[in-house]
């Protein structure tokens, strides 16, 4: 009966594995490092300790600018995700944000959707809004402001 050249490769395969362990140590074959070994050299640092990652503290400010009444519901992400219904004017929220590593490196976006506001001539127009990172003003608009925070 003939050999199908997949089972001939098959047996070639495990023949040269055989052979090489073989050849690597007079003929039986080198102990491999344990899981738990390969496992502690991968999380070890090569060279110097590990810091622990830095905290980072922001003091964000949102605000709407304006008088009398929010025509439309404030949208706000800050420290945590809102909607402000019914609002007067001047609003503003504010948060003390802890950023992770991760936000340090790549941000966390702060944002706030400020709406409409009536305008002198009865005229509804977009609120101005403003965001402020530890005392200094990073973003304004009309409508809607929003800030990379790192």
């Amino acid at each position: 009966m003939a050999k199908s050249p997949l089972i001939r490769c098959f047996g070639l395969v495990v023949l040269a594995t055989a052979w090489l362990t073989a050849c690597g140590g007079g003929g039986t074959p080198a102990a491999a490092p344990s899981s738990a070994a390969a496992a502690e050299q991968s999380v070890q640092p090569s060279g110097t300790a590990s810091e622990a990652p830095r905290k980072a503290v922001r003091k964000v400010k949102l605000e709407v600018i304006g008088k009398g009444k929010a025509a439309q519901p404030i949208i706000y992400n800050a420290d945590e995700s809102g909607v402000e219904s019914d609002a007067t004017l001047p609003w503003s929220r504010t948060a003390e944000i802890e950023l992770t590593g991760a936000e340090q490196e790549v941000g966390r976006l702060v944002s706030i959707v400020s709406g409409s506001v009536r305008g002198a001539d009865g005229q509804f127009k977009p609120a101005p809004c403003r965001i402020t990172v530890d005392g200094r003003r990073v973003a304004t608009g009309k409508g809607s402001c929003k800030y990379m925070l790192k």
